[in-house]
């Protein structure tokens, strides 16, 4: 039995479901109360694990938690929408499938926050910050230069310039679904309504 095949012993699964927890509590926290509220206080309490605990978790404190909680979330939607875009063919469905990704996470209560950063969160998330979006503006790019190279948009459209429009509007679209996560099929269709308008204004 390879080292990766060893079942994991008692006392690292019980670290990565603390390790988790702790995860997910910040998460909700950063979505219904914000940074500023999200005190490791507050977070051992609703945890119900210690401070000692949190700190042998994270040296760094709240910041690493939140980091750590971006990161994931990040992550998450990047993988989703690629898993979204590559079993599609038509660019404005491609690029609907990341407005798609981003809006199931942030209109969830633990991907809330994502959706609606304040600026108090800048500092802590300097380095990593914005990661998905300039991943998702490359791949809008590409879908972009898909379009020119089937005819639906003329070869002279600033591809890159439209990819940071398009990717701004998605970011706008998990922004409303995080404040009102009724609407979030709409922000999504608005997304696509958009896109389809673009290429479908190209052929004219």
């Amino acid at each position: 039995m390879s080292a990766a095949d060893k079942p994991l012993s008692l006392r690292e699964r019980n670290r990565i479901r603390t390790r988790g927890d702790i995860l997910d509590t910040t998460a909700e926290l950063l979505g219904s109360e914000g940074y500023g509220a999200t005190a490791l206080e507050v977070l051992s309490q609703r945890a119900g694990i210690s401070r000692g605990t949190i700190y042998a978790h994270f040296p760094g404190g709240r910041d690493e938690i939140v980091r750590e909680v971006y990161l994931r979330i990040a992550d998450g939607v990047y993988v989703r929408g690629i898993s979204l875009r590559d079993s599609l063919t038509d660019p404005a469905q491609r690029i609907t499938a990341l407005a798609f990704a981003l809006v199931e996470a942030t209109k969830e209560p633990a991907g809330r926050f994502y959706g609606v950063m304040g600026p108090d969160l800048v500092g802590a998330l300097s380095g990593v910050l914005g990661s998905t979006s300039r991943s998702f503006e490359e791949l809008i790019a590409q879908d972009l230069k898909l379009a020119q190279e089937e005819g639906t948009l003329p070869q002279d459209a600033p591809t890159g310039a439209l990819a940071a429009t398009i990717t701004g509007a998605i970011r706008a679209a998990g922004a409303t679904a995080a404040g009102k996560p009724e609407n979030a099929e709409q922000a999504v269709e608005a997304v696509r309504l958009l896109i389809d308008g673009l290429l479908v204004r190209a052929t004219v």
